[in-house]
């Protein structure tokens, strides 16, 4: 027996960037925070190593609350009414619904971070080896 109370095909799942409709059919536009991009910073050498355990705390931290948005994503609404199952639906999209949402935010902070702790342990070592060569033509004039 076929299901007609089932769209064919089937719609695509909530996004967190959909507009949501309130009950009285209003729609209201949800907003898509854009990544900062760009800027600079220095670190002092010193503190380069504290400031990679640091950062990367911080990413482990994003990660951690990306499992958690993951799971707010699949809330069960409790009921089968019309209301909790739209809650539940919007509330999942903008935990865990691909552009905009929670998840994707998280995510691409933590790739971030990940950019940053490469650029400076890669400064790190260019800055030793640097060193190192010019510890050792030093040592070669005294010889």
């Amino acid at each position: 027996m076929l299901d007609v109370t089932t769209p064919w095909p089937p719609e695509p799942p909530v996004q967190a960037s959909d507009p949501a409709r309130l009950w009285n059919g209003q729609l209201v536009q949800r907003p898509v925070v854009a990544m900062p991009t760009g800027g600079s910073f220095t670190v002092d050498l010193d503190r380069a190593p504290d400031a990679v355990r640091e950062l990367e705390t911080a990413r482990d931290e994003l990660r951690f609350l990306m499992l958690e948005a993951k799971r707010l994503g699949r809330v069960d609404p409790g009921t089968t009414d019309q209301v909790s199952l739209d809650a539940a639906a919007v509330f999942g999209a903008v935990a865990d619904g691909g552009t905009g949402s929670l998840v994707r935010a998280l995510e691409a902070g933590a790739q971030r971070l990940d950019l940053l702790i490469d650029s400076i342990e890669a400064e790190l070592r260019s800055y030793r080896l640097a060193d190192g060569d010019a510890s050792a033509a030093f040592l070669d004039m005294d010889a």
